[in-house]
């Protein structure tokens, strides 16, 4: 993805280590856009909480757990909450039936102003190169 070599089995055994997860699953999946990005469908333990929150909680507490253990390309866009992964009838993981994450579910980055005059330089330049 973008250039770089994924290993999905690797992020997802590094999602189990995580004390709230009891099954994760690492899959690339193409936006609307036709961009790939990595999407975590992760099945929790009970003492991680209800499904009652936005996820949020638990999608930052995650990122931050596979940043320190992983290089940043490696860290997942998005994370789905499942109650269960989705089985085929002879019990191996049926990738068709995961289900494509909200467009919402994608981490973005907010809009930083350039800080410093080397940046508001760079970024002028920019912006003139571009129109």
């Amino acid at each position: 993805i973008r250039g770089f070599r994924i290993e999905p089995g690797e992020i997802a055994a590094r999602l189990c280590e995580h004390a709230w997860l009891r099954e994760a699953v690492v899959v690339a999946r193409q936006d609307r856009a036709g961009d790939k990005h990595l999407v975590a469908y992760v099945v929790c333990a009970p003492e991680a909480g209800s499904d009652d929150d936005d996820g949020g909680g638990l999608a930052g507490a995650l990122r931050a757990h596979l940043g320190a253990r992983l290089p940043d390309y490696m860290v997942p866009s998005a994370f789905v909450r499942l109650a269960a992964l989705p089985l085929t009838p002879n019990g191996k993981l049926d990738r068709k039936a995961l289900p494509a994450p909200a467009d919402d579910a994608y981490a973005r980055r907010s809009y930083e102003a350039p800080r410093g005059a080397v940046e508001t330089a760079l970024a002028q330049i920019w912006a003139e190169l571009l129109g």
